[in-house]
C-alpha cells in the first residue's frame, strides 16, 4: 500500500496588518485646538477649523510569518516608528486591522517604558510587567537581566542618571529575557559601544535560531542585510516594496541619493517584484569545489569540477587547482545600478595579478578590479570607489581614491578615465560580489555620478583549512607540561 502526504500548509502569520492607517490632526494655532470643542458645541461645526490632517501610515497591509526576521527601512519621517508602535500596541490605528499572535517585547524610543525617577531595579519590574510578566516571573529572571545589562551598581540609581547607552542596555536586557514570541526593535542598537552591539546581534541570531519573530528598524543597511530574511521599504507611510533584504537596501539607497525620489525607483520596484514572483524562495549559494592534485583522480571530486569549464593548475597558487573562467562575460546577473546622468561606468573587468581575466581566486591572491568611466558632462575631482560584499550582502571591505589620497584630476565631457584597484583577497572561501562607484564631493556632500552594485561575482577557494570571513595565517605549537 502506498501512501501520499498532503503538501504542508504555510504557518499562519504571527503579525497581520490589513489596510492600516494612522492620521493626525495638526493645528497651526494652539488656540484653535482649545476652542475647537466650544465651536462644535455652540456652532455645530466640525471643530477642525484651522487644522490640517497628516497621514503617518497609509493603507499598510503586511503579514509576518513565525520565525521571520523582518527589516524595515525608510527615510526619516517615512512612518517606521509609528508602524512599530501600532504593532506593539502602544498606538491605535485610525483605520484598519492589526492582529498579533503572541507576547510582544518592544524596544521603541530610547528609554520608553522607563520612569526616569525609578531605579534600574524598579524599572525592570515596571518594564517587564508592561510586557505581561508576573512579579514571580520577574523575580526569577531579575539576576539574569542585571548580569546581561552589565551596568553594575547603577542598577540601584535612578534611570535619569544613566547615559543613553546604559538605558538601552537595561531595556534590551529586559526585552530578551521576557520570553516573548515577537521582538520589536526601533533603531535602539545604534546606541552603545561595539562590544554591546556585538552582544546584541549575537543574542538576536540566537533568538532567530529559536524561531522567534523579530521586527527590526535600522538605518544600518548592513545590519539589515546581515540579520534579516526579508525587508520592507517604507516611504511616506506606504509600503513600496517587500522582498529580499539586498533588493530592498538597493532600492532604499537609490531613493535617498536620487533627486527624483520615488519616481527614480518605480521601474526598479516593478523589476524586483517580477523577480520575486519568478523565484519565490531564494536558493542557497552555489558550493565552490575545492580541488587538490589528488582530487583529480577521485571520481567523486572529479565530478565536482564539472561546475567549471575547465580545471588547470597554476604554479603560483600552491598546487591548488582552480577553475578557469566559467564564461567570458564577467558582469553579474545580480547587478543593480543607478545614476548615469553626468557620467557612466561603461566597462568592468576582474583579472588576476598577471592580468588574466578571472573570477576564481584562492585566499590571499591579488585580484585586480578594472573599470572605465565616460563623462557625459564635465566631472571635476571625481572619486573612484570599490566595495566587496559577501553572499549575504555584508560589506567586508571598501576603499576609494579619496581615502587613498589620490587626486586623479577632472574628466571632460566625452572623455574616459580608467581605474584599477589591486586587492589582496585575505578572506575565507566563499562567494563574493564587487560593487563600483563613481562619485564626487559637492559642498561636502557625496553626489553619485554612477554606481554599479554587485556588478562582479567571484569565488574564493581555500588555501588552507580554516573558517571565518578573514584569512589569518596561524601556527600552532603544543608542548607537554
Amino acid at each position: 500500500m502506498s501512501s501520499s502526504s498532503a503538501p504542508s500548509t504555510p504557518a499562519a502569520p504571527v503579525v497581520s496588518l490589513r489596510g492600516v492607517s494612522k492620521h493626525y490632526t495638526v493645528w497651526t494655532d494652539p488656540a484653535d485646538r482649545l476652542l475647537a470643542p466650544l465651536r462644535k458645541a455652540l456652532l455645530g461645526k466640525t471643530g477642525n477649523d484651522g487644522a490640517q490632517s497628516f497621514t503617518a501610515v497609509r493603507d499598510v497591509s503586511l503579514e509576518i510569518a513565525p520565525g521571520e526576521c523582518l527589516g524595515i527601512v525608510g527615510r526619516n519621517g517615512a512612518g517606521k516608528s509609528t508602524l512599530l508602535q501600532m504593532i506593539a500596541g502602544t498606538l491605535r490605528p485610525s483605520s484598519g486591522d492589526i492582529r498579533v499572535m503572541g507576547r510582544v517585547a518592544a524596544l521603541l524610543e530610547l528609554g520608553s517604558g522607563f520612569n526616569p525617577d525609578f531605579t534600574g531595579r524598579e524599572n525592570i519590574h515596571l518594564y517587564a510587567s508592561i510586557m505581561g510578566l508576573t512579579k514571580a516571573e520577574i523575580d526569577a529572571k531579575y539576576d539574569a537581566i542585571v548580569a546581561y545589562a552589565g551596568i553594575g551598581d547603577f542598577i540601584h540609581s535612578p534611570v535619569r542618571t544613566y547615559s543613553t547607552g546604559m538605558a538601552v542596555r537595561l531595556a534590551f536586557a529586559v526585552c530578551v529575557h521576557v520570553d516573548a514570541e515577537i521582538l520589536i526593535i526601533d533603531e535602539a542598537l545604534a546606541v552603545g559601544d561595539a562590544r554591546f552591539q556585538f552582544k546584541c546581534h549575537a543574542t538576536l541570531e540566537q533568538m532567530q535560531a529559536e524561531g522567534r519573530t523579530i521586527i527590526f528598524v535600522s538605518h544600518d543597511t548592513n545590519a539589515v542585510k546581515r540579520m534579516c530574511r526579508s525587508a520592507v521599504l517604507l516611504e511616506r507611510g506606504e509600503v513600496l516594496f517587500k522582498g529580499a533584504p539586498n533588493d530592498v537596501v538597493n532600492l532604499y539607497t537609490k531613493l535617498i541619493t536620487s533627486p527624483h525620489g520615488v519616481e527614480a525607483i518605480r521601474a526598479d520596484i516593478a523589476d524586483a517584484q517580477a523577480r520575486a514572483l519568478d523565484t519565490p524562495s531564494p536558493s542557497p549559494p552555489e558550493a565552490v569545489p575545492v580541488l587538490t592534485a589528488s582530487d583529480v583522480a577521485d571520481p567523486t571530486r572529479k565530478a565536482a569540477a564539472s561546475a567549471f569549464t575547465s580545471v588547470a593548475p597554476h604554479p603560483s597558487e600552491g598546487g591548488v587547482l582552480i577553475a578557469e573562467e566559467r564564461a567570458h562575460q564577467q558582469v553579474s546577473d545580480k547587478e543593480y545600478a543607478y545614476g548615469g546622468e553626468a557620467g557612466k561606468i561603461v566597462s568592468v573587468a576582474m583579472t588576476d595579478d598577471q592580468g588574466r581575466p578571472r573570477l576564481t581566486f584562492v585566499t590571499g591572491a591579488t585580484a585586480r578590479v578594472r573599470f572605465t568611466c565616460e563623462a557625459i558632462r564635465d566631472i571635476d575631482d571625481p572619486i573612484y570607489a570599490v566595495t566587496l560584499k559577501d553572499v549575504r550582502g555584508q560589506e567586508i571591505f571598501g576603499t576609494n581614491s579619496f581615502f587613498q589620497s589620490l587626486t586623479p584630476g577632472p574628466v571632460t565631457a566625452g572623455r574616459k578615465a580608467s581605474v584599477e584597484f589591486a586587492i589582496q583577497l585575505n578572506v575565507q572561501p566563499g562567494v563574493y560580489f564587487a560593487s563600483l562607484g563613481w562619485v564626487r564631493l559637492v559642498d561636502g556632500e557625496v553626489q553619485v555620478i554612477h554606481r554599479r552594485y554587485d556588478v562582479l561575482r567571484f569565488d574564493v577557494m581555500p588555501l588552507d583549512r580554516s573558517f571565518g570571513i578573514a584569512h589569518c595565517p596561524t601556527s600552532i605549537v603544543v608542548s607537554a607540561v
